[in-house]
């Protein structure tokens, strides 16, 4: 098959037939989503007005949208500190994960060494060592960034290593027979073999970077969501605290998207 006949079959799976109707793809994915959405909403509203919820209980959508409107500008300073926090220890914890975990597979030592540390350390939840890690680091970014580093790289280490692994002896035996060494075998049979493990735990991660983020910084921060947060419950104001949630979540799902994006862009071929 030449590569031009695949390319054109792959273009051509981007549509999809729905009820007749040739539909791109993106939207056949998106669609479910929006409407469990819209249902949540719905079931939100339809909750507040048959319970008569008073807001410090359950506000509504619209007016925690107006709120967060009327406080763009300082929920924007506070959500940048969040981001920058959660991205660069999602950033360090992936890229030492991932490196822990092929020189975990080079070298069967270190994985008996390390891995156990590893995992006493993740037995606790992460936020549990929030107040120590705050008196060592102080109550800046380098304390967040710090936790967020330890989650991340585990759960990126865990995947990378179960992706290494999972790759088939036979065809690393016929590598081997042409010569190839460890390295060789990792970049063209592990590495690809273990991507879509890698980008699984890259989803877990970036979810908990950012949940990790806002919970530390209640304990003590300058600024960021979870500042925000525990400062506007602390003045009663729980609709200013639900706007900087619903911040804290569109966040989320934007770089949650983008993983997933990337992770299609690097496993083009078909499951």
């Amino acid at each position: 098959m030449s590569t031009a006949t695949t390319l054109n079959g792959m273009r051509s799976r981007r549509r999809l037939r729905v009820h007749g109707t040739s539909l791109p793809v993106w939207i056949v994915r998106v669609w479910p989503p929006a409407l469990g959405m819209l249902l949540l909403i719905a079931a939100w509203e339809a909750a507040v007005f048959a319970f008569e919820l008073p807001n410090y209980v359950l506000p509504l959508p619209q007016e925690i949208i107006r709120v967060g409107a009327s406080q763009a500008p300082q929920l924007w300073e506070n959500a940048v500190t969040t981001v920058m926090e959660a991205l660069i220890g999602f950033g360090i914890g992936g890229v030492l994960g991932f490196v822990l975990a092929v020189v975990m597979v080079l070298w069967l030592p270190a994985e008996r060494a390390l891995l156990a540390p590893f995992v006493i350390i993740n037995s606790v939840p992460m936020a549990a060592f929030g107040p120590l890690v705050t008196i060592w680091f102080g109550i800046g970014m380098a304390s967040k960034i710090v936790l967020i580093t330890v989650v991340v790289s585990y759960t990126v280490l865990i995947n990378t290593l179960a992706g290494l692994k999972a790759c088939d002896p036979g065809a690393v035996a016929l590598l081997r027979s042409f010569g190839a060494d460890d390295l060789q075998i990792i970049r063209v049979l592990r590495l690809p073999g273990a991507l879509p493990a890698i980008f699984s735990g890259l989803k877990v991660a970036v979810v908990h970077s950012m949940i990790l983020a806002i919970v530390v910084e209640m304990l003590g921060a300058h600024s960021g969501l979870g500042w925000s947060i525990y400062q506007a419950t602390q003045m009663m104001n729980f609709v200013e605290a639900w706007a900087a949630v619903l911040v804290a979540v569109v966040i989320s799902l934007a770089i949650y998207a983008l993983v997933v994006v990337a992770g299609q862009r690097a496993i083009w071929w078909p499951r």
